[in-house]
């Protein structure tokens, strides 16, 4: 009896997680697909760190996954702000722009970010699929040829290149 009561005045004693490691618990819910947890223990860790910019891209990113993209866009626009050359958090805002029919900003967004990192892996493949859906075709073509040399067994970008690639024949 008394080990129960130990235990219960241990529970009570007992420090409530770190920002830190709500973190990480909510990386690893994002990994095995637990998106809803995943969005709960973020924003827990944002109400103790509310400028935690890698808490934020996450958090966006679990609520993009969710398809609750005007939820998510707020997220990587406040990232963009304070650090404009976070380029993860860029690529995930053109994408909510995109997902939210703004496809002029996306298309934008992703134009500055191939200019500014030419070498990031997707920026390519990513604007050839907005210019892509823009009608550019030949543009289009020409960014998928940018990122199959960095990444010449990128999946997607050949199949993309191939469709494009027909429908100008």
């Amino acid at each position: 009896m008394k080990a129960i009561w130990n235990k219960i005045r241990g529970w009570f004693r007992r420090k409530p997680p770190s920002a830190q490691q709500l973190r990480w618990r909510a990386s690893k819910k994002l990994r095995e697909g637990a998106l809803t947890e995943a969005v709960r223990l973020l924003r827990r860790s944002l109400e103790s760190e509310p400028a935690n910019l890698e808490a934020r891209v996450n958090l966006g990113v679990a609520l993009y996954l969710q398809k609750r993209y005007s939820e998510a866009l707020p997220h990587f626009q406040y990232v963009v702000a304070i650090d404009p050359d976070n380029s993860n958090a860029l690529l995930n805002l053109a994408a909510c722009h995109d997902a939210l029919g703004h496809t002029d900003q996306a298309l934008s967004i992703l134009q500055e970010t191939a200019r500014r990192f030419p070498t990031l892996p997707d920026v390519h493949y990513n604007l050839a699929l907005a210019l892509a859906k823009s009608g550019r075709w030949n543009d289009a073509l020409d960014e998928l040829k940018k990122e199959l040399q960095s990444n010449p067994g990128h999946l997607h970008a050949l199949q993309l290149l191939r469709r494009l690639r027909s429908r100008s024949q």
